[in-house]
């Protein structure tokens, strides 16, 4: 999937009422137990509604727009805020352990949200000390996905759409269940599920936790499962080579160079050519080529032993990755057709690749020299660069990768492939307009094509300002947003 940082202006972007009831918990419900009587408001009526038992699986369809969450949570995993204008359902929640973790997934089409409170006592819903966590951080078709302590035997779930209208769809599956474990948290599983997904333990999350070449692919269940070979003609290695644990090895002649011939094809859209690579001396640059004929889209992104993304190359013809200063260990790189139609016949192509000795890092900068395909490791840390472990501690000001470094209320501008990572990649306050920036310096200004926006250094060039990777670029590897000097704005 194409991803990036949701640019407005380029590319962005509850209780039922009367009639019958449209939840169908595949378990029975029981009575709710354990909670205080709702106030009589309108808005809480449901709350008295039998309970479903937990663990849950409940699908269902929104309501009327009867409940409006609090402004504040306890926990909130909102990145463009806590909206819930639209329909709504309340899910009551019983057999709960005090003080046990329990995890919530919802499932929809629509981009619908949930909320986990333990009452309703206000005339439009929950009050904020009620609100134990907000969950809506991803789009619709993707699962939303978050845990709370139960505070007592009961809880409720609200499902919820952030805005007036209807959505497209109001059907939604929710899934509740006491938590095995962290994602975080390693060692909580073992045997044949060795890996944490979604408070579950499980065979895999990615094909990068599969070990074996003869199962080298995790499934839609978690497992790890043998690749596919559906292309009417394909390479000698398919389909071991789906996966990582069955990937070709680069081997480079005594230059570090190698070239290697390939087949791929559409068909399923899983269908991957994984190719391994091994980093031997600090301060390697490695350079790779994807050449091929024709209008056909072929895509190529580099990885880390664990699956962590270093590089990618969507819009060029070749396609090209430069990976510098990386870790000794070894490394992957995969190479797909992109195509809206799975198309069985196959598409030949070259894979080459330039090793290239170097020294070693010596300070952050040298991770943000090369940007044009590689995504930014902030720290040089023993002679090679490597991504921040800020967990949610940097301070304003304080150089950050990813937006899980930055503290509460903080911002990281981690933009894909900008210049000057090392200095302007910091952690910053949110803001309406510049004057909230005033106290970073001058320096600083408010970005204006977010959601909610964030103060960041100016700009004085192109290379500065965030890019648009799902759109083709009219020139280079990538969209992005011009620099307006003057200002030194990033504008569409």
């Amino acid at each position: 999937m194409r991803q990036l940082w949701l640019v407005a202006n380029v590319l962005l972007a509850a209780c039922g009422g009367g009639g019958k009831d449209p939840l169908a918990p595949d378990a029975p419900a029981v009575a709710d137990a354990g909670a205080d009587a709702p106030p009589a408001f309108a808005a809480c009526n449901e709350f008295s509604a039998a309970g479903v038992s937990v663990p849950a699986h409940v699908t269902g369809q929104l309501g009327n727009s009867d409940v409006e969450s609090p402004s504040t949570c306890s926990v909130v995993d909102a990145p463009f805020g806590i909206e819930s204008a639209g329909p709504d359902r309340v899910i009551p929640l019983t057999n709960l352990s005090p003080g046990a973790a329990y995890v919530v997934k919802l499932t929809s089409a629509s981009d619908l949200a949930f909320y986990v409170v333990t009452g309703c006592n206000t005339a439009t819903g929950p009050g904020a000390d009620q609100c134990q966590l907000f969950e809506d951080s991803v789009g619709g078709g993707d699962a939303e996905v978050g845990r709370f302590i139960a505070g007592g035997a009961t809880a409720y779930v609200v499902v919820d759409y952030y805005a007036s209208a209807s959505p497209p769809s109001s059907s939604f599956t929710l899934d509740v269940y006491a938590e095995q474990c962290q994602e975080d948290d390693i060692g909580q599983c073992g045997g044949s599920t060795p890996a944490c997904f979604e408070g579950r333990c499980v065979g895999c999350v990615t094909s990068f936790d599969c070990t074996a070449a003869t199962t080298p692919v995790c499934s839609s269940n978690q497992a790890c499962t043998s690749g596919a070979d559906m292309c009417t003609t394909d390479g000698a290695d398919e389909p071991a080579n789906d996966g990582p644990a069955g990937a070709t090895m680069i081997a480079l002649d005594g230059t570090g160079h190698s070239v290697i011939n390939g087949r791929v094809c559409s068909s399923p859209r899983t269908e991957y050519d994984y190719f391994a690579f091994d980093v031997t001396t600090l301060g390697e640059r490695w350079d790779f080529q994807l050449g091929w004929l024709g209008g056909r889209d072929l895509d190529m992104r580099a990885y880390d032993a664990t699956g962590k993304q270093l590089g990618l190359s969507f819009w060029e013809q070749p396609e090209r990755i430069v990976l510098t200063y990386l870790p000794i260990g070894r490394y992957y790189v995969r190479v797909r057709e992109f195509s809206s139609t799975p198309d069985v016949s196959p598409i030949s192509y070259t894979l080459t690749t330039q090793r290239t000795l170097g020294t070693a890092c010596t300070a952050a900068a040298d991770c943000a020299q090369e940007y044009r395909n590689q995504l930014f490791r902030g720290q040089c840390t023993a002679g090679a660069c490597v991504s921040i472990d800020g967990d949610g501690a940097v301070a304003e000001g304080g150089r950050c990768d990813s937006q899980s470094d930055c503290g509460l209320a903080l911002h990281c501008p981690s933009f894909f492939f900008v210049a000057g990572g090392d200095t302007r990649e910091t952690c910053a306050r949110s803001c309406t307009d510049d004057t909230t920036c005033g106290p970073l310096g001058a320096d600083f200004v408010c970005t204006t094509y977010f959601s909610n926006n964030f103060c960041v250094q100016k700009c004085t060039a192109d290379d500065q300002c965030p890019t648009v990777i799902t759109s083709p670029p009219v020139t280079g590897p990538w969209r992005r947003l011009t620099c307006d000097v003057p200002t030194g704005r990033c504008v569409p």
